[in-house]
């Protein structure tokens, strides 16, 4: 029992401790967002002498947050539909079939997991300028869809997989057809999964920086992520701007988490069974 509580308390305190490394620098930067430029460069961790709002009013004209924060939505948006209606067919097919190919294509959705999105950068982009989807908010969608949308499809044949196939068997000697069984029987069962693949993709979507900046060159059409980009300047940068945006755009992406953190887990938790 004394073993078990020495235990109890060094993985207490291992787990504070890396709470903290997360937390900590949170902390400053939500911090130094209220404090002038004078007081952040003359000392970063020391509390502000003055709360001041006027970074916030600055960060807010700085992105153009409504037009990038609508075009950030946009794409999330576009993005989850799209990924949510593919994977989900494709995986109920894949899950139920089996065959050589079915198989092959379990298999075969894993590998883009080893692949670096580096490594398949460049024909991406000559794709998607030859498809005439860049400067697209649906473009970068599809293109996004396309390179990270395998994660989201062995997320669902895990969870179809610990779907009881009897289901699908009883449904269909009532008369009900395959897309029947899709969309009366495995959606509804698969709220789970759709929730934490969506949570997932929308974290992922919001802070994507690499896609939306390769194809997204028209200024109207950039997202919050890329004007943070671009308020770092060659010969100086405004950091009391800087941390209220990183402020600005990380707040609803953090309130999305923390409203839907246990779906999360639950349909993480759903995805890995039979994988």
């Amino acid at each position: 029992m004394k073993k078990r509580t020495i235990k109890s308390w060094i993985i207490s305190i291992g787990l504070l401790a890396l709470v903290l490394v997360y937390l900590i620098p949170i902390m400053y930067l939500f911090m130094n967002s209220f404090k002038p430029y004078v007081e952040i460069m003359d000392s970063f961790i020391a509390l502000p002498k003055q709360f001041t709002f006027e970074n916030y009013e600055k960060a807010w004209k700085a992105l153009n947050f409504v037009q990038s924060g609508w075009n950030s939505l946009l794409m999330t948006i576009y993005t989850i539909v799209i990924l949510l209606i593919t994977t989900t067919m494709a995986a109920y097919q894949i899950s139920r079939t089996k065959t050589k190919l079915s198989n092959f294509l379990n298999q075969f959705f894993t590998v883009p997991y080893l692949i670096p999105f580096f490594a398949i950068m460049i024909p991406v982009l000559q794709m998607a300028k030859n498809l005439g989807i860049s400067n697209h908010l649906l473009g970068v969608s599809l293109v996004n869809v396309g390179v990270s949308g395998s994660f989201g499809m062995v997320m669902f044949i895990g969870a179809i997989k610990g779907i009881p196939r009897e289901l699908d068997e009883a449904a269909s000697v009532d008369g009900c057809s395959k897309f029947g069984i899709y969309t009366k029987i495995i959606l509804p069962l698969l709220k789970p999964a759709i929730s934490s693949v969506t949570t997932v993709y929308a974290l992922w979507t919001w802070n994507n920086f690499m896609l939306p900046f390769l194809l997204l060159t028209e200024r109207s059409r950039q997202t919050l992520i890329i004007r943070v980009y671009d308020l770092f300047g060659m010969y100086g940068t405004d950091w009391e701007v800087v941390i209220a945006s990183l402020i600005l755009i990380s707040a609803p992406i953090i309130i999305l988490y923390a409203a839907f953190q246990k779906k999360i887990t639950g349909g993480l938790t759903a995805g890995a069974v039979k994988g």
